[in-house]
């Protein structure tokens, strides 16, 4: 990566390259309420002194609009018509009281009282002075006025609850700023933080703003690359327009596109892109797929490779041996007595190149059949590879009692090789001649588990960690590969091995494979 791209030639920091995007988010932060300027000035008090003072100045115009009644049904003899004519100036009062205490105790938001403060003052003085204003002209062209100071305050009354009235319109829209500046907030931390490279276009196909991760991807700085065009990083042959229109029509697309950059570089990159997320505005996150495309291309020719070996051992190898096969049977009557242990030895070993040729092709090719769709009997399975050990090491015990019921499992014609493999490795790792070797055969609704225990010298518990997590890798310097095909195997077939220590001696192996769905 190259450390010139996004940093130096950022406009500021954090800030997205390109008028468009800056503009847009700038839009939520010009209209902060009617009183956006007011918070500055009160910037210096703590949340408390503002509730205190918010509070103070409600409840105290409150106190003073709740003097007017008073004063007037104290002074006045107390009648339904006097009583009528305080009503609305005490309910003003009585409102502008409450919500002053509310201001002080109920209000979660701390710029609330101070914002509500300044418009009931504001209107109350307005109001009352423009009162006053129309009174003194009322009064200079002869007009008689009776209680000009009750009109006064009943209009300032008026202008105070109609300043608590836009103190409410004013606080939502604080609200709903605040709310728009964390989304933007939030935004500019998405599209600058992201890995992926975000670019915004316009009608045209031009840049006009990027992220930090588009400067990487293109090779140019931000600021070069705000200006530009599609076309200006794409192959030559390649018909822009008649995709830009494409994907204007469709309102989005996704796929993969080569990308060439300023230094003839060309990258692979995948891109999904909306259209019109704003006006005229289109959103594109692109994302640099050019080693995962050459690794898919590494494997595809691995794959070739493996094909060909397979042909390989299938035509080639496999023929051989069975031609060795069939010559060492006709071989059989024209051996003398003495020398049939070697053409036994012979064939022996001939038929186990054979079943390893066959599980390499096994393995190289993968689960050939679905588990799922295949079902082999656990018990005929098992039976045949005890007979195929007892003949093998005649002189090792091996103890297997069938299960009463011969489920059958989820796997392909490969899971003999597994017990097999299993059985091997327990004779051949202890002295045949006193080993014992128990099979057995545990089964549920869904799972069969066969369990193949000796009593020899046992593995230590560090290695049985390790016998079963390698796979194809088989990293450890001690051990066969037998064991790791039965990993491997079980494995495919959505099952799992491991192993316990056995008692008092040996080692317990246990295969658990999924039953096959009954047919």
């Amino acid at each position: 990566m190259s450390e010139r791209h996004g940093n130096s030639d950022d406009g500021r920091v954090g800030g997205a390259v390109g008028d468009d995007l800056v503009d847009f988010l700038a839009d939520h932060s010009r209209n902060a309420g009617l009183t956006g300027g007011l918070e500055p000035w009160v910037a210096g008090l703590s949340v408390v002194w503002r509730r205190r003072l918010g509070s103070g100045v409600v409840s105290g115009i409150g106190l003073l609009l709740l003097g007017g009644p008073v004063y007037h049904l104290i002074r006045h003899p107390t009648t339904l018509e006097s009583l009528l004519g305080d009503a609305l100036p005490l309910s003003f009062a009585l409102v502008l009281l409450v919500t002053g205490v509310w201001l002080r105790w109920g209000s979660d938001d701390d710029m609330t009282p101070v914002v509500t403060a300044f418009w009931v003052t504001t209107c109350l003085v307005v109001t009352g002075l423009v009162a006053a204003y129309f009174l003194t002209l009322h009064g200079t062209h002869g007009h008689v006025v009776e209680a000009p100071a009750f009109l006064v305050y009943d209009v300032a009354a008026t202008g105070a609850v109609a300043g608590l009235v836009i103190s409410r319109y004013d606080v939502r829209a604080r609200s709903r700023h605040r709310r728009l500046s964390e989304q933007e907030r939030q935004f500019r931390a998405v599209f600058e933080g992201t890995l992926d490279a975000l670019v915004i276009t316009d009608d045209q196909g031009q840049y006009v703003a990027t992220n930090p991760a588009a400067a990487e991807l293109f090779g140019v700085p931000r600021t070069e690359l705000v200006g530009k065009r599609i076309e200006d990083f794409v192959p030559e042959e390649t018909n822009v327009r008649a995709r830009w229109s494409s994907f204007l029509d469709a309102g989005g697309r996704r796929g993969e596109f080569e990308l060439v950059r300023p230094d003839d570089e060309t990258r692979t990159v995948a891109v999904a892109a909306t259209a019109n997320v704003l006006p005229g505005r289109h959103l594109a996150a692109l994302r640099d797929v050019t080693e995962r495309t050459e690794r898919e291309r590494e494997l595809d020719e691995e794959r070739a490779r493996v094909e060909f070996l397979n042909r390989l051992l299938r035509h080639n190898v496999l023929n051989g041996m069975n031609l060795v096969l069939a010559k060492l049977d006709s071989l059989a009557t024209a051996v003398t007595d003495e020398r049939r242990g070697d053409l036994d030895v012979a064939r022996h070993r001939s038929e186990e190149i054979v079943d390893l040729v066959q599980t390499a092709r096994r393995l190289a090719t993968g689960v050939t059949e679905q588990p799922s769709d295949h079902g082999v009997p656990i018990a005929e399975t098992l039976a045949d590879s005890v007979a195929a050990i007892r003949e093998t090491y005649p002189r090792a015990t091996v103890e297997f009692a069938p299960p009463d019921d011969d489920p059958t499992v989820r796997a392909d014609d490969m899971l003999e090789t597994v017990f097999d493999h299993l059985l091997t490795n327990a004779v051949e790792h202890n002295d045949p001649a006193s080993v014992r070797i128990s099979v057995g055969v545990d089964s549920d609704a869904e799972t069969v588990t066969v369990r193949v225990a000796d009593d020899g010298v046992g593995i230590p518990a560090d290695r049985r960690d390790e016998l079963f997590d390698g796979g194809f890798s088989h990293t450890r310097d001690w051990g066969g590969f037998g064991l790791s095909i039965v990993d491997i195997l079980v494995d495919e077939y959505g099952g799992r091995v491991w192993t316990e220590a056995n008692d008092p001696s040996g080692v317990v192996f246990y295969v658990e494979l999924q039953r096959a769905a009954e047919s």
